[in-house]
């Protein structure tokens, strides 16, 4: 979407903010809005949302500086990891080991399950064989 300028906003109706939706706006210069009061939903619709980016910048939105969150988050529980697994098709994030589960759970790629050490083994020679 950013390479493609194309602008996502973003308005969350909920407890909590959604640190994927955030990211998204704030990369591409759109508005995230989590609203305090369910009744200016309408309003915040209207009046932001409609708006061009040019326009956005004369209305009062807000002061637009939360702290954005880019750390990331696995697929499966949604919660902040440190170490994680990803899928080489869709680059889904797993806080579970790969080895755990057969196929992506995003795309349904299968993963390839490998013995450990199987990388580094190598063939040994056939025994008996005339050398």
């Amino acid at each position: 979407a950013q390479h493609a300028g194309v602008v996502i906003d973003a308005m969350v109706v909920g407890q909590s903010d959604s640190a994927l939706l955030q990211q998204a706006a704030h990369i591409t210069g759109g508005l995230y809005i989590r609203p305090q009061v369910p009744q200016g939903l309408i309003q915040y619709l209207l009046g932001a949302f409609s708006s061009d980016t040019a326009t956005r910048a004369a209305l009062n939105l807000g002061s637009g500086s939360q702290a954005v969150d880019y750390r990331a988050s696995c697929f499966c529980h949604k919660t902040v990891v440190d170490q994680a697994w990803i899928c080489s098709v869709c680059l889904s994030i797993f806080c579970k080991a790969k080895n755990k589960l057969a196929q992506c759970p995003t795309c349904g790629s299968d993963f390839k399950r490998r013995a450990a050490g199987a990388a580094a083994a190598t063939p040994s020679p056939a025994k008996g064989a005339a050398g």
